[in-house]
């Protein structure tokens, strides 16, 4: 003879539960919580130091550009995006050369300082 079998019973059940406990899951969430937030701060770090090194790189060029000009004979100057900044300087030396230096700043107040010499009919 068989046993019916109950479906909406508790009988037995209790015993024999399998899965996580709610200590266990708010461990894990815990965690894995921490391990984002790090995560992600190593992200934002990351992305701060590919704008500084990009800024710097734009630098460099912008006063390689100005140099240019200055060498072509030209004296205007682009206008710079907000906080950026640049200086020129020109001296004369001995009547027959001068020099001139350009100094850009980025917004991380890093600098980006290039000179030249001219001498003669350059």
């Amino acid at each position: 003879m068989q046993r019916p079998v109950r479906i909406n019973g508790n009988s037995g059940v209790g015993r024999h539960q399998r899965g996580f406990s709610l200590a266990e899951v708010l461990i894990a969430t815990l965690l894995f919580s921490v391990s984002l937030l790090g995560l992600l701060q190593y992200h934002q770090v990351l992305l701060q130091g590919l704008q500084r090194q990009w800024q710097y790189r734009q630098a460099w060029s912008l006063a390689h550009q100005q140099l240019e000009r200055l060498a072509a004979g030209s004296d205007a100057d682009d206008v710079l995006a907000p906080g950026w900044r640049r200086e020129v300087w020109q001296s004369a030396v001995d009547g027959v050369c001068r020099q001139i230096t350009v100094r850009v700043d980025t917004p991380q107040r890093q600098h980006a300082q290039l000179g030249r010499w001219y001498c003669g009919d350059d």
